[in-house]
C-alpha cells in the first residue's frame, strides 16, 4: 500500500479511536472463498466472452472481497477495498483477544491463512506474485494483535 492510502484508512478510523488507542499496522488481504460454481460460471462466461472477440477481451477473474486491515493497539478494524479505492465506513470490528490465526500456506497460485474472528473461521488469501510481502505484513500485525 501506498502511503496515500495508508492515510486514507487513518482517516477512516479516526474518529472511532478510544483516546488511548494506537494504529499499529495497515495492511491489504482478500477475506472468504469463491464457490466452485461462481469460478465456474466465471470461467465459463470469460471462454464465451473470448471466443466471441477472438481473445481481445481477457478472462474474467472472479476473487474474495478485498479489505483493509487496521490492527490498533485494542481490535482489528476492516475497511472495504474497490477497485484499489478505500472504502468511507469501517465495515467490521473485532476485540484483539476475539482472534486466533492458523499457519501461513502456500498454493500454486496463492498464499492463505485462516483466521478465527469471534469463534467464526475467515480465510485470508493473497496473489501469490506481489502478494508475499502483505501476506508477511498481516501475519506479523496479527501475531503481535493474539499475542
Amino acid at each position: 500500500m501506498n502511503a496515500k492510502m495508508v492515510q486514507r484508512c487513518k482517516d477512516v478510523v479516526a474518529p472511532s479511536l478510544m483516546p488511548d488507542e494506537q494504529i499499529e499496522a495497515v495492511e491489504v488481504a482478500q477475506i472468504g472463498k469463491v464457490s466452485t460454481k461462481k469460478m465456474a460460471g466465471a470461467a465459463a462466461a470469460g471462454v464465451a466472452v473470448g471466443i466471441a472477440t477472438g481473445g481481445l477481451v481477457p478472462l474474467i477473474a472472479v476473487k474474495p472481497a478485498a479489505f483493509v486491515l487496521v490492527v490498533t493497539n485494542r481490535r482489528l478494524l476492516l475497511i472495504p477495498l474497490h477497485a484499489g479505492v478505500v472504502g468511507k465506513e469501517i465495515a467490521g470490528e473485532i476485540p484483539r483477544a476475539a482472534i486466533s490465526m492458523g499457519p501461513l500456506r502456500t498454493h500454486l497460485l496463492t498464499l492463505s491463512m485462516e483466521v478465527v474472528m469471534e469463534d467464526v473461521p475467515h480465510r485470508f488469501s493473497w496473489g501469490r506474485i506481489g502478494g508475499m510481502k502483505q501476506a508477511r505484513g498481516v501475519v506479523s500485525a496479527l501475531k503481535e494483535a493474539v499475542a
